[in-house]
């Protein structure tokens, strides 16, 4: 970013996009101009294990710091947006729950503290549903109207995105699709984050190779896959053929107009991507036969890329203070 050439010309006008993890919060300026680059990233600890405030703490911090950036960059910030962990209440800018990894945030309004604290409109959401949307807008799924984001890392999370929006549903929780039916390669039933997340598949790798079940990571597990490993090329197929039509059921039931895949694993090539689409094209209805298939494109930026879409949102709401 650089100043305005001019100061009798209006400056350039941004927004800040968070990212909170359960290891380290990113944040980052989104110009309006720009609205797919990432500009004065800037990475901090999370604190997670000290507990919400901890964590608060650090997220105003991470805030100011890059309201700090933009005025020495001579831009106007005009919103905030933040993606974060557990499920969250986006009208009230609360977190509605929170798993074990983040003890305590369950109920911190987010968006109450960081509105106190900058004086700006705030919108928030769920992490992977922000990502979501930061794909949908700029990324893989551009130009679609209604997107299923599929983020498959170490756990396996989605997000349906409508019209270039996240809709929020009655319990704030569409797109927790880590609990759909899906497959398993022995026959039986289990869950899409049981079957192809990231620690599943090399678990059942592990299990399969005699090994203990946590001997060996996924990487190592790829690189065995690559080399030709009949056992490891086995394991990775069998299991994202299944992903791939537990996908299948996902889009009969909602009727999306193309799916994006991301995260960790989603994003490893074809040795994911063409069993699981293998296994979504199989089982998919016929009247969804030529839906697009596609690999995320933004990557780590996505996350803040749909934290800005978030905040600009927030920005033009009819009860947003511009």
């Amino acid at each position: 970013m650089t100043l305005p050439p001019s100061a009798a010309e209006p400056r350039p006008s941004a927004v800040v996009a968070v990212d909170i993890g359960g290891t380290k919060i990113a944040t980052g300026l989104v110009t309006d101009a720009e609205p797919a680059t990432v500009h004065a990233r800037a990475v901090r600890p999370t604190r997670a294990q000290e507990g919400a405030e901890a964590v608060m703490a650090e997220v105003v911090a991470a805030v100011m710091a890059a309201l700090q950036a933009a005025r020495d960059a001579g831009v106007e910030v005009t919103a905030v947006g933040v993606g974060a962990p557990g499920v969250v209440n986006p009208s009230e800018g609360v977190i509605a729950f929170a798993g074990p990894t983040m003890p305590g945030w369950g109920g911190t309004p987010v968006a109450a503290r960081l509105q106190e604290a900058t004086g700006l409109p705030v919108a928030i959401h769920n992490d992977v549903r922000v990502m979501g949307l930061g794909e949908a807008t700029y990324g893989g799924g551009r130009g679609m109207q209604d997107v299923l984001f599929v983020s498959i890392g170490t756990g396996i999370g989605g997000a349906f995105i409508s019209d270039g929006r996240v809709p929020d549903s009655p319990h704030h929780c569409r797109g927790e699709i880590a609990y759909a039916p899906c497959p398993a390669p022995d026959g039986s039933y289990s869950f899409l984050e049981e079957v192809g997340a990231g620690p599943k598949l090399s678990a059942a790798y592990c299990r399969a190779a005699g090994l203990a079940e946590d001997a060996l990571a996924l990487p190592a597990v790829m690189e065995r896959y690559h080399a030709g490993e009949d056992l490891a090329r086995t394991i990775i197929t069998e299991r994202m053929r299944c992903v791939g039509r537990g996908l299948a059921g996902l889009v009969a039931a909602v009727d999306v107009s193309a799916i994006v895949v991301g995260g960790g694993v989603g994003t490893l090539g074809a040795a994911i991507m063409d069993p699981l689409e293998e296994g979504l094209r199989a089982h998919l209805m016929p009247y969804h036969a030529e839906l697009p298939l596609s690999v995320a494109t933004l990557g780590t930026n996505a996350p803040l890329v749909g934290a800005a879409v978030l905040a600009r949102q927030a920005r033009t709401a009819p009860h947003a203070d511009a």
